[in-house]
């Protein structure tokens, strides 16, 4: 039973600065690093979907490469509008974070109970969306390859939300996506980030998960064209977690004292014997 974590739009700056003045982005992901390493099961890998950095320069990407190193599983990255994919291509070529092969800076995980298929939905010069005819033959042909349950990351949400700053891209650049996912049942999920909140939707048939930020979060209105504040909390990491040839999704956090709040030690009775108690005459 294979299961990845999410974390995305992790915003870091060169080592000492903190994002808009006021948050420490560097702090809320060594945070959610750590939790990720206390995390029973363990999961089988971390995919950080895009807006690693807050601006793409190399001091930026070495320091987030020092903060997700120590990670004890592996770990993946995707391009965000915030990166530039061809400066992540140099700054990781010495780690296995960002395993591309071509100049869609796309590529495959293939060692789980399920394929994880990594885009790009970045534009140069803009914070909109692109997703074009080469990014999406390349997606196309990893989908002609096998029948195997396929989990697709990208960090601009592919799904009309209601919420101005994700909309205003419109939504003719996931249409040949959409299009093209109608005929390949076995992708199961789409998951992404970019509007710091949680949101679950649809293209076509297939959920789509949008996580929030390990950096700070936005409350964004939906329906109504107004700016969004910011709010300098982090999210807590996401599971997805194939069960039945289904995606569950959802946020995952594990505090420090998760073993101490346990139910069966603080009620001083065995976790067999809360569970007979809980099922009742069904036992």
């Amino acid at each position: 039973m294979s299961s990845i974590i999410q974390i995305t739009d992790t915003h870091i700056l060169p080592p000492g600065e903190m994002l808009y003045g006021v948050t420490d982005s560097a702090a809320n992901l060594r945070g959610a690093i750590v939790q990720i390493n206390r995390m029973r099961p363990r999961p089988d890998a971390v995919l950080i979907t895009g807006d690693l950095v807050d601006s793409p320069d190399e001091a930026s990407y070495r320091h987030f490469i020092e903060l997700i190193n120590p990670l004890e599983i592996p770990a993946y990255v995707i391009p965000g509008n915030h990166d530039d994919p061809q400066m992540m291509l140099r700054e990781f070529a010495d780690t296995p974070y960002f395993p591309t092969l071509d100049d869609t800076f796309q590529y495959g995980i293939e060692d789980l109970s399920f394929r994880v298929l990594a885009l790009n939905s970045h534009s140069h010069g803009t914070e909109l969306p692109e997703f074009g005819a080469q990014r999406l033959s390349w997606l196309q042909d990893q989908l002609e390859r096998s029948s195997e349950p396929v989990l697709i990351a990208i960090h601009h949400p592919p799904m009309t939300t209601g919420i101005e700053l994700i909309d205003m891209g419109g939504s003719e650049w996931f249409q040949g996506l959409k299009s093209m996912l109608c005929g390949y049942p076995q992708v199961k999920l789409v998951i992404c980030g970019h509007c710091h909140i949680d949101l679950s939707g649809r293209i076509g048939h297939i959920p789509v998960y949008m996580a929030s930020a390990t950096s700070h979060q936005l409350i964004a209105a939906r329906g109504i064209d107004i700016a969004p504040s910011a709010v300098n909390v982090p999210a807590a990491p996401i599971l997805h977690q194939l069960i039945n040839d289904e995606f569950l999704s959802g946020s995952y956090p594990w505090p420090e004292d998760a073993d101490e709040k346990r139910i069966d030690v603080s009620s001083g009775r065995s976790w067999s014997e809360l569970k007979a108690l809980m099922k009742g005459s069904r036992s």
